[in-house]
């Protein structure tokens, strides 16, 4: 008998939608459509089983929670196929291995009332083992050899994107940092009298002044070094632009991070960061005001409706909930998902 509210064909085509924006540009057309499909086919599957089997007693949070982690690794582990070297004809192999032991584990935890934060700890230690257990088989039977074995069980696309995620965050923060600099800083002296101390020497930056304010740019100028070249102009066009062609010559510099002492660098740095807002946490309420504000800036009503009609009875609840200023319980993860959703079908 089918779950209510837990429509898992709808579901699976969503996410294989969103992983077709997460597949690494550097793959050929073949590697992204088996990424996108081995995910949207593992989905499918496991959302089919869970809905068909009446003795799992899921409802519809714990169905979505179960094949969006399906999907999920499937990703992951499809991309590390990829960059393994294994022949293509022996992926489906590895990824039916894993797929299988997640629904298992997964089942089993879900079951018990593990935790969630237990559960996913938990699928990932096995998801590692299975992995590496196909790999090893493929080993044995002379698929492979020692050096491919070892470069597959080296992957891990999942780290990668969490890298990946941190190097961003710090990004947008040393963005910010600078952004805010253009804001905080105030009339010194002027830019053709501003000089840095000479090479090799470490002076303590001063309470007042227009030393105080010249070694703050150059401290931005070093952070800046490290963006893109849009970043850079978009955080420069903030600053006046004396202070803006101050902050270039600085960048200029080849010997900048010699000149400046890195302990007053650090400490300019987290003087800006003090003063900026907190980075946005992923809360109920938070994606209650994205989801209404993206429906009330909706100018098309009935391609909402539309989409509404379309949606499973328990996303649509929670959808018209968060319009309504109202967190429907959901996990918070799948929540974002559907945020994200709304605020790209309306």
């Amino acid at each position: 008998m089918p779950i209510e509210g837990f429509d898992y064909k709808q579901f699976s085509e969503m996410l294989a939608g969103q992983a077709k924006e997460l597949v690494p540009a550097e793959f050929d057309d073949f590697q992204k459509k088996y990424i996108v499909q081995t995910l949207l086919n593992f989905s499918m599957l496991a959302g089919e089983a869970i809905s068909n089997d009446p003795n799992m007693g899921f409802n519809a949070d714990q169905a979505v929670l179960l094949t969006q982690i399906i999907a999920e690794w499937s990703f992951h582990k499809s991309v590390d196929l990829i960059r393994s070297g294994i022949d293509s004809q022996y992926w489906d192999g590895v990824l039916q291995k894993v797929a299988f032991t997640i629904f298992e584990i997964g089942k089993q935890t879900i079951q018990n009332n593990i935790p969630q934060d237990q559960m996913l700890a938990l699928i990932e230690h096995h998801v590692k083992q299975a992995f590496d257990g196909a790999i090893d088989e493929l080993q044995q039977h002379g698929v492979i050899d020692e050096t491919v074995k070892q470069n597959a069980q080296n992957q891990s696309n999942i780290d990668a994107m969490v890298q990946q995620a941190e190097v961003q965050k710090q990004e947008e923060e040393a963005a910010a940092a600078a952004a805010q600099q253009a804001e905080m800083t105030q009339q010194g002296i002027p830019p053709e009298q501003a000089q840095l101390p000479p090479q090799g020497t470490h002076q303590a930056p001063p309470q007042q002044g227009g030393q105080n304010k010249i070694l703050k740019l150059a401290s931005v100028a070093l952070i800046l070094k490290t963006l893109s070249q849009e970043k850079v102009h978009a955080i420069l066009n903030k600053f006046n632009p004396d202070d803006a062609q101050l902050v270039i010559q600085y960048m200029q510099m080849n010997d900048l991070e010699t000149r400046l002492d890195p302990n007053v660098s650090i400490q300019y740095l987290k003087e800006i960061k003090t003063q900026l807002p907190e980075p946005k946490q992923l809360s109920p309420s938070k994606i209650t005001e994205r989801i209404a504000k993206a429906i009330k800036g909706c100018e098309n009503l009935q391609s909402l409706q539309e989409m509404l009609k379309r949606e499973r009875p328990l996303v649509r609840k929670f959808i018209q909930c968060a319009y309504e200023g109202e967190f429907y319980e959901m996990p918070i993860r799948i929540a974002n998902i559907v945020a994200q959703h709304v605020e790209s079908s309306v």
